[in-house]
């Protein structure tokens, strides 16, 4: 592997992530700073960055005796991803600021047209499609509701990344879907958007999760 010298950090950070999901890390690994070093051709300061990064993630666990040890990452961590973002952004639809969905709301529909145009060159946007949920949690003004998603964020980025050969066909679907809830809550119908969103958020859990379990066993 080679990184760029900017953000390398979140590089390594990025790459043992993946690692994880696909278990060519295992749980019960001891993730070493010196093997690492070597294995990348870096310092070991981006090292232990993206190490402390993973030890928040629940990831990575390092006990007393300071051995950095790889945790299983499995369909009960995505259930467990899933929930917390059903749970923060269903709440979200309800507390939605009047002024911020009036001049910001035309946002939603501009990432669901980035996807689009994506799709048509057979490219899965993961990035307008974060967009849009985020885009839902700022238009909250809720500081410490978007710092929780956020916290999410990443490790469902990477997650979507790892599987989107297995997710391409519905991609159709999925763009449908954020149609539909920006639709819901421009018509100032929460509680349809609310059932919409979960319907969304629980269809990418267990989508996600299939798609986990398939490359893991593959990996095996």
């Amino acid at each position: 592997m080679k990184f760029e010298k900017r953000h390398i950090s979140e590089q390594v950070l990025i790459y043992l992530r993946k690692k994880i999901m696909l278990q060519e890390l295992k749980e019960g690994d001891h993730l070493k700073e010196s093997e690492l070093s070597q294995e990348l051709s870096i310092s070991r300061g981006p090292i232990r960055e993206a190490i402390s990064k993973l030890e928040t993630e629940g990831l990575v666990i390092t006990p007393s005796n300071g051995r950095t040890i790889v945790q299983k990452f499995g369909e009960r961590d995505i259930r467990n991803l899933y929930e917390s973002r059903i749970l923060l952004e269903t709440y979200a639809l309800t507390i939605q600021d009047g002024e911020l969905l009036e001049s910001e709301g035309k946002l939603l529909y501009q990432y669901i047209q980035e996807m689009e145009e994506s799709l048509t060159g057979g490219i899965q946007n993961v990035e307008a499609d974060l967009k849009f949920h985020h885009q839902l949690l700022k238009m909250t003004d809720n500081r410490t509701l978007i710092r929780l998603w956020n916290s999410l964020n990443e490790i469902i980025k990477t997650l979507i990344e790892v599987t989107s050969e297995f997710t391409a066909e519905r991609q159709n679907e999925i763009v449908l879907e954020h149609k539909v809830i920006a639709d819901a809550l421009h018509a100032n119908n929460i509680e349809l958007a609310q059932s919409l969103l979960r319907t969304h958020l629980e269809g990418a859990s267990d989508y996600y999760s299939k798609a986990v379990f398939e490359l893991q066993g593959e990996g095996e």
